[in-house]
């Protein structure tokens, strides 16, 4: 036995068992669902049939002592009697291609007998659909727990799953339990009628009316008086030529009827004998017919059925249609089918077994009545369950959003103690503060000198730098606002943006006058003088012929005072250096600006660390111009005749800036 199977079938609920072969027949007249293991050997009844046994014959269990034990469900014997045995798998299909339960109906139609297994992709647990004659019971084991559901739920669970399922064609064999070695009593002396008994029934019928049939249980009951006191019978109770054994089987299936009644001449114990005759065998009959399958309940209903229903259907409707000729032929042979065990004369009820079946259908209704609380109590238990795992779920989304509150504390508490002064009633992100922030270039008085003055040598770099006032402009109100647990003006004044821009308006003027590079970056020279606003995280939209915008976005624009952008930077605040991706970037955006303004005379890539290679050739390559240029502008990026721009790169290394390309 597969060591899996006989773990789950050890958690069922056991009994001792013992008593060998009497036992199992009184369980298959209680109809038994579950498994037997004794002497080594494991034997599976389902609904009180035998359908499997392994690891040993039946004939270990012939007064041998073990272990009984209840199956929850009708469908795990059928199941693992299936799986122990093996079966072909015959198809595996993928549930978002192929439907569980559209499989499921197909099989169902086909009086399939086999299981379906869905295990492979699935996380949540092995759900399994067993058919038998293409009735069908399913069950499934969910979780790491492998906690049992059962009945429509487990399909309906199956059928929510998503992963590949496999369809298993299985046989199942209905073992017949043997007698005991101690046969049953039979009323032998009684089977056949006094001596005398023929010749007073021979002579008191007429000679040439009847032939009668050999005596039956019925007619063995009868005492010889009886029987010399019924009298002649009508030639229209048995035909002449009618077979004796042919009777026989007739009256066991026919009511009585006043024909087959004596008259009231013939004295009242000759009626009685007469109509009470049918009667045991008619029951008899309706009993057989009634354990032979009659019930449309029973999974195990025709033996013969099963055999021939281990292959998988097609799931095309039309491969199918053969399934209603199948039906009808098996409906047929179901009506007219008995066993030999139920045809013959000791099977058929005698006093004795009376008081069994009587109590057989007392546990039969027992068994219902446990049968339905225990589903109530499943139902309750998988509910119970369900309604545990999601408390527990809640209970680790509350624990997981505490730590988180904690861990929020914390960290606003150190940003308290690293800013004791700051006590801001709104938090802004740098990209909030700097794209809602503008610069103004402004003078003390322009008596005094101005960056104009500067240019034609007329002011010295302190009188400028004394006189000159970079402005701010904001879009909120800085009262109460912190950014980066710092006061605004205090992250103002420390970010990269303001520095360059300082840099820019006042020291680079200079350089560019102290080295005498005013005619090589002539431009730049003279669009320095007329800046008036700086925009702070921006961007420039051009337009082209056919109406349609293009978004440029740039650290810093700075415009003159009519919003014309003069000159453009893209800053790198991080300590890797800066790529070819990035000047790629601002070459193609800057680019596209200065083919739509002729006012913009440089770009700027600004880096906390240094250019890579590759930064510096995009840069060569966007400036060179070609073998045949006369261009003495300095790291022009020429767009035409008139348009273009210069390429600067700037690196920032201790608060101080510093011009790499071009070399001043």
């Amino acid at each position: 036995m597969d060591a899996r199977i006989v773990e789950q079938i050890t958690e069922w609920s056991s009994r001792p068992f013992s008593g060998g072969l009497e036992t199992l027949h009184a369980l298959a007249d209680e109809e038994f669902s579950g498994a037997v293991k004794a002497g080594g050997a494991w034997l599976f009844m389902l609904n009180g049939r035998v359908i499997g046994v392994f690891d040993g014959a039946l004939d270990t269990f012939e007064d041998a002592d073990g272990t009984l034990f209840d199956a929850p469900h009708p469908s795990l014997p059928l199941l693992f009697s299936m799986q122990e045995r093996g079966g072909k798998t015959q198809a595996k299909y993928y549930t978002n291609d192929t439907p569980l339960k559209e499989a499921s109906e197909t099989l169902a139609s086909n009086n399939f007998t086999g299981y379906i297994e869905l295990s492979e992709n699935v996380l949540s647990g092995d759900y399994y659909v067993v058919y038998h004659a293409g009735r069908s019971m399913s069950a499934a084991y969910v979780g790491q727990s492998e906690q049992l559901v059962t009945g429509d739920e487990a399909f309906e669970r199956a059928n929510d799953e998503v992963g590949i399922y496999e369809v298993v064609a299985a046989d199942v064999d209905i073992i017949e339990l043997p007698e005991p070695k101690t046969p049953e009593p039979e009323p032998e002396p009684e089977q056949s009628p006094a001596p005398s008994a023929p010749d007073e029934s021979s002579s008191s019928a007429e000679p040439d009316g009847t032939s009668d049939p050999e005596p039956s249980t019925d007619e063995a009951q009868q005492s010889p008086a009886s029987t010399a006191s019924e009298g002649p019978r009508s030639p229209t109770e048995t035909e002449p030529g009618q077979q004796p054994t042919t009777e026989t089987e007739a009256d066991a299936n026919r009511q009585p009827t006043p024909s087959t009644t004596a008259t009231p001449t013939a004295g009242q114990s000759a009626e009685a004998s007469t109509q009470s005759a049918p009667t045991p065998n008619a029951s008899s009959a309706e009993d057989a017919e009634s354990d032979n399958g009659g019930g449309v309940s029973d999974p195990l209903s025709d033996e013969q059925q099963w055999q021939e229903t281990t292959t998988i259907p097609s799931l095309d409707p039309e491969k199918s249609s053969s399934s209603k000729s199948r039906d009808a032929g098996v409906k047929q042979r179901r009506a007219g089918r008995q066993t030999p065990q139920r045809q013959s004369a000791p099977r058929q009820p005698t006093p004795q077994q009376s008081p069994r079946r009587g109590q057989s259908n007392r546990a039969k209704e027992i068994e219902a009545e446990l049968t339905a609380r225990a589903e109530k109590i499943e139902a309750l238990q998988s509910k119970l369950a369900q309604t545990e795992a999601e408390r527990d779920e809640l209970k680790s989304e509350r624990d997981r959003l505490e730590a988180r509150v904690g861990e929020l504390a914390d960290e606003l508490e150190t940003l308290r103690e690293q800013s004791p002064g700051v006590t801001a009633e709104r938090q802004l992100t740098p990209e909030q503060a700097l794209t809602q922030t503008n610069f103004f270039v402004r003078y003390g008085s322009k008596g005094k000198g101005t960056l104009s003055d500067a240019a034609a040598g007329e002011a010295s770099r302190d009188t400028i730098e004394s006189n000159l006032q970079l402005e701010h402009h904001t879009q909120f109100d800085t009262a109460g606002v912190a950014v980066d647990g710092q006061e605004f003006e205090a992250f103002l004044h420390d970010s990269m943006e303001y520095k360059f821009v300082s840099w820019l308006v006042v020291d680079l003027l200079y350089e560019i006058l102290e080295t005498g590079h005013q005619r090589g970056l002539k431009d730049l020279f003279e669009a320095i003088q007329k800046i008036d606003r700086v925009e702070l995280h921006g961007a420039l939209v051009t337009e082209d012929e056919e109406g349609g915008e293009t978004e440029f976005p740039f650290d810093v624009i700075l415009r003159d005072r009519m919003g014309n952008p003069l000159v453009v930077a893209n800053i790198n605040d991080s300590r890797d250096p800066a790529t070819g991706e990035m000047m790629g970037s601002l070459v193609d955006a800057a680019s596209s600006v200065s083919s739509a303004s002729d006012e913009l005379s440089a770009a700027f890539q600004v880096t906390k660390s240094f250019f890579e290679p590759a930064a510096l050739e995009t840069t060569e390559d966007a400036t060179s111009g070609g073998l045949l240029t006369r261009e003495k502008r300095e790291s022009f990026v020429k767009l035409s005749r008139k348009r273009g721009y210069h390429l600067c790169l700037v690196e920032s290394r201790n608060g101080e800036f510093h011009v790499t390309v071009p070399e001043l």
